[in-house]
C-alpha cells in the first residue's frame, strides 16, 4: 500500500513539474501569455491584489466549481495548488530556461509549453489524487458532456477565460492566441497517444488517501 502510494505522488509531482515548465516556456517565450495568465493579470488589474494571490482566489473558486459537479477534491488538487507556483520561482531563479532571443524562437517555446503541459496533466492526472482546478472542471464536464472531445472542453473554458481577461485589461499576444488553440488539441494529442481516458480515472478525496494511508500503515504493523 504504502509502496503504491509512493509510486503515484512521485508521478503526481513529476507531472507537476512538468506543468510548472510549460508555464516558464510561456513566460520565458515573451510572446505573449497564456488565456489563464491574461485572466489572472486582468484580476490583478482591477484588484490591486498580487498575482500569486490572483491565482490561489481563481483556484479555490473553481475548485468550489468542481464542487458542485461532484468532482473529487484530492490531495493531487491540493499540491497543484500549493506547489506549482513556488517550483516555477525556483526554475526562474536558477534560470533554466533562457529567455527567448527573438519573436519565432518564442512562439516556438510557447508552441512546446503545450505538449509540455499536456503530458504534465496526463501524468498527475493518471495518479489518480485529484485534478488541479482547472483540469478538474474540465474533467467533471466532460463526464457529463460525454460526446464532446475533452480537447475541445478545454478549448472553450480557455476561449471564455480569455475573453474575460481581455475586458478586464490583461494582456493578449501571439502566445495567447497559440495557447488557446494548442493546449486542447495538444491534450488530445497526449492523452489518445498514451491511450489515456480521463474519463476512466477514479480519483481519491484527500480524506480517501488518509484512510488508506493510515490503513495500510496499521496493517504493517497487525504483521509485525
Amino acid at each position: 500500500m504504502l509502496f503504491s502510494y509512493l509510486k503515484r505522488f512521485i508521478r503526481l509531482y513529476a507531472g507537476l513539474f512538468l506543468c510548472a515548465v510549460s508555464i516558464l516556456l510561456c513566460i520565458q517565450g515573451g510572446v505573449g501569455v497564456t488565456p489563464w495568465d491574461v485572466f489572472h493579470i486582468g484580476l490583478q488589474n482591477i484588484t490591486g491584489i498580487s498575482y500569486g494571490t490572483i491565482s490561489i482566489l481563481v483556484g479555490l473558486a473553481i475548485l468550489s466549481v468542481s464542487l458542485v459537479l461532484r468532482e473529487k477534491i484530492g490531495a493531487g488538487t491540493l499540491c497543484n495548488i500549493l506547489s506549482v507556483g513556488y517550483m516555477v520561482d525556483f526554475l526562474k531563479y536558477l534560470n533554466v530556461i533562457p529567455a527567448a532571443g527573438n519573436f519565432l524562437i518564442g512562439a516556438a517555446m510557447v508552441a512546446a509549453a503545450q505538449l509540455v503541459l499536456a503530458t504534465g496533466s496526463f501524468l498527475y492526472i493518471g495518479a489518480a489524487m485529484g485534478c488541479g482546478p482547472r483540469d478538474s472542471m474540465m474533467s467533471a464536464l466532460s463526464k457529463r458532456l460525454t460526446k464532446v472531445p475533452v480537447g475541445l472542453i478545454r478549448s472553450t473554458i480557455e476561449l471564455t477565460v480569455l475573453v474575460l481577461g481581455y475586458f478586464l485589461g490583461g494582456p493578449v499576444g501571439v502566445g495567447t492566441v497559440i495557447g488557446m488553440f494548442g493546449i486542447g488539441p495538444a491534450i488530445q494529442l497526449i492523452f489518445n497517444l498514451f491511450h489515456f481516458d480521463i474519463r476512466a480515472v477514479q480519483h481519491e478525496s484527500v480524506a480517501e488517501t488518509v484512510r488508506n494511508l493510515f490503513s495500510g500503515q496499521a496493517a504493517v504493523a497487525d504483521k509485525q
